[in-house]
């Protein structure tokens, strides 16, 4: 293998290996709050990998042992060496090993990778839309309300209303957390949410649509389709009504 393919193989492998603990850490600490515990059946998959390999390896082990191809290789392989020295001698000059090599980290390369990282991280902050700025002493509900707003848009310009939902969901829970209002200890993610809505008096319906089109777009696997689209804008659309209909009357 040349050696600067080495290098690089090695370096991409590095680069790999931290960005993978990173992500594990950075996933261990942004979604602690969306575990819910389940009933661990560890003892009994663990006895049954232990029986499956008990029986998996002195089978295995047996067929390599008896299998008849072995007893070809190694005729195949006597005959080649017959061949090839007909007289039964060992040759007098013997290929000089070649000196093992260490393979060196690419500082050039992970510099480089480093680079388009930091580049594709600032065109992606820069085509995310960011939310309106708020005046200073907004309420909660004027903040959800500006929220809802950039997120109607949002869904009609970006291609992937997925990425969409879920931004929104993160903007209102930023917002709830920035007024103090915390999610209990045995409150679902989405739980806290339509529990929040309720008490500012979001109607039931658009309350039910946007916890479950979350759920969704979190959960599920399948593209959310124009019809989940424009319903959810619809959902969105109630909300931010409500909320300004319920801060023009307290005002």
């Amino acid at each position: 293998m040349p050696t600067s393919l080495q290098d690089s193989l090695v370096t991409l492998i590095a680069i790999a290996y931290v960005l993978t603990i990173l992500g594990l850490i950075y996933g261990l600490v942004r979604f602690r709050g969306d575990w819910v515990p389940r009933r661990s059946h560890w003892l009994r998959n663990f006895l049954l990998t232990l029986a499956l390999m008990a029986i998996i390896v002195p089978v295995g082990y047996r067929a390599l042992v008896d299998s008849p191809i072995r007893e070809i290789a190694k005729k195949a392989q006597k005959q080649r060496q017959q061949q090839g020295n007909p007289s039964g001698r060992a040759p007098d000059k013997r290929p000089k090993p070649i000196p093992a090599r260490t393979a060196e980290f690419n500082w050039a390369l992970a510099l480089a990778l480093g680079g388009l990282v930091i580049i594709g991280g600032a065109l992606f902050l820069l085509r995310r839309r960011p939310l309106p700025p708020a005046a200073q002493g907004l309420s909660v509900a004027e903040e959800l309300s500006l929220v809802a707003a950039a997120s109607i848009e949002d869904l009609r310009r970006e291609r992937d209303a997925r990425k969409a939902v879920i931004a929104a969901y993160a903007n209102m829970e930023h917002v709830l957390a920035a007024h103090g209002l915390p999610r209990g200890r045995a409150e679902a993610p989405f739980e806290y949410l339509a529990r929040i809505l309720r008490e500012l008096e979001v109607r039931e319906n658009a309350v039910r649509e946007l916890t479950e089109l979350f759920e969704y777009a979190k959960f599920s696997r399948h593209e959310i389709d124009t019809a989940m689209k424009e319903k959810a804008i619809a959902a969105f659309a109630a909300l931010r009504d409500d909320l300004q209909t319920d801060r023009a009357v307290a005002a």
